[in-house]
């Protein structure tokens, strides 16, 4: 009999699924996205939309086909670009364009890609999803990726997906399969590819993601697994939202976007010798609420970064330490939910979403899924179990973050408040 969780996986419609209708050549979209997704899938692994620096557009494409493809952009053709050469390792034909502002309808073939939204009200943040299967100091730690229940990041994407988010953040380390399968484990991970190839980074992202691509579009930064000794070639060459690179660096600028009435820094937070720096790169353009989206957390205790090694926990850098300057910290790296306030100092919230579908970090109390910490310098609410968080604006300057289970229920509310000239405020109770 099937469980009740891949049972609902069945229920949740999965990459052709379009919302709403409108009119376009006299026929509804619902009448144009109707090729079988097996199609697309033989000629394109997978289609997405992010945003780069400024707040840019940007359709990718991977196709089988050596050539790319053209998009049908409100009715007028945008032909795609190929972004860097294919190889052994990457066979696959990696396809770019960036799209007109206020595009509103963008097909690829028969299939709808999501346009950004100006306004933003519904924004889903998820991080640290590939399937673990990895070499520590010749220790090898490998997950179950056979078994959805072990890694559920395919579920996890369809239950992002029906929730019909505005925006997907994702916070980074998006490859875990990084050595062969070993003999002893092949229960668990026989057949899968590994290293920074295309056949692994399809398996880890591509494939479980598909849901997530088809509801909205996405903002990615670079995770630790994403360095360049790791799966940073595979990362230039699929994920950056930047022009490729002439080669793999650990050491990239920050940029810098406006969503909504928001700001959003990303950061490149893979190597943590790179962080001080991105963010005094940053201060200059600083207005208004701003989210810095980054990988590594370094306002909470036991992160390990250059910037919070020495100090439990950390401060902010002092060019930032202004009230209301900085509205949210937002990271994933620690294989938890962690929803983080500081009482007693200029910190803002700093809130850790690495709970996406790689093995989880264990909580201290056995059995103990929620976990509350309450001291005179932080105050927390910890889950250790997958799952995801969904912000919903409320009104200016007021976000409703709901954390969510890998089946989309809520396991507890947050309210972030920010005001100018003010730090930050975020409120959690447990459901």
């Amino acid at each position: 009999m099937l469980n009740k969780r891949l049972m609902a996986s069945l229920l949740i419609p999965v990459l052709l699924t379009v919302s709403g209708c409108r009119t376009t050549g006299g026929k509804s979209v619902e009448e144009l996205v109707t090729t079988p997704q097996s199609e697309l899938e033989n000629r394109f692994p997978a289609a997405w939309v992010e945003l780069g620096s400024e707040g840019a557009s940007i359709a990718r494409v991977l196709t089988v086909d050596m050539s790319c493809p053209v998009l049908n952009v409100d009715g007028r053709t945008l032909p795609m670009n190929i972004r860097g050469t294919r190889t052994e390792a990457f066979n696959i034909t990696t396809c770019e364009a960036t799209l007109p502002a206020h595009a509103q309808l963008v097909l690829l073939s028969k299939y709808r890609l999501p346009v950004p939204s100006s306004d933003p009200k519904r924004i889903v943040v998820i991080g640290d999803t590939g399937c673990e299967i990895k070499e520590d100091d010749g220790k090898v730690s490998v997950q179950n990726c056979a078994d959805s229940e072990k890694w559920p990041f395919a579920h996890v994407a369809q239950s992002i997906a029906s929730v019909k988010p505005d925006l997907i953040i994702h916070v980074g380390d998006y490859h875990y399969r990084e050595v062969p399968c070993p003999k002893k484990y092949s229960a668990k991970c026989a057949g899968a590819s590994v290293g920074d190839t295309w056949a692994s980074w399809k398996e880890d992202w591509f494939t479980p993601a598909a849901a997530m691509f088809a509801s909205a579009p996405l903002i990615l930064a670079r995770g630790n697994h994403e360095l360049c000794a790791r799966a940073g070639n595979g990362w230039f060459q699929f994920l950056d939202p930047r022009p490729l690179p002439a080669a793999c660096t650990d050491s990239v600028a920050p940029y810098w976007m406006t969503v909504g009435d928001h700001h959003i820094a990303v950061v490149d937070a893979a190597d943590d010798k790179n962080m001080q720096s991105s963010f005094d790169t940053l201060k200059p353009n600083v207005s208004g609420f701003t989210w810095w989206v980054l990988h590594r957390p370094f306002l909470t205790d036991g992160a390990d970064d250059e910037l919070s090694k020495d100090a439990s926990p950390a401060k902010l850098p002092a060019p930032w330490q202004a009230p209301g300057l900085l509205s949210a910290v937002i990271t994933g790296h620690k294989h938890l939910l962690s929803l983080n306030s500081f009482p007693k100092n200029a910190n803002p919230p700093e809130i850790i979403s690495g709970n996406g579908g790689t093995t989880l970090e264990k909580p201290k109390t056995d059995n103990q899924v929620m976990e509350a910490v309450q001291t005179a310098d932080l105050v927390s609410l910890n889950y250790f179990d997958y799952g995801f968080l969904v912000f919903d604006r409320m009104d200016v300057g007021k976000w409703q973050i709901q954390a969510m289970d890998r089946d989309a229920n809520v396991i507890a509310t947050c309210t972030l408040t920010e005001q100018a000239g003010v730090r930050s405020t975020l409120n959690c109770k447990p459901i």
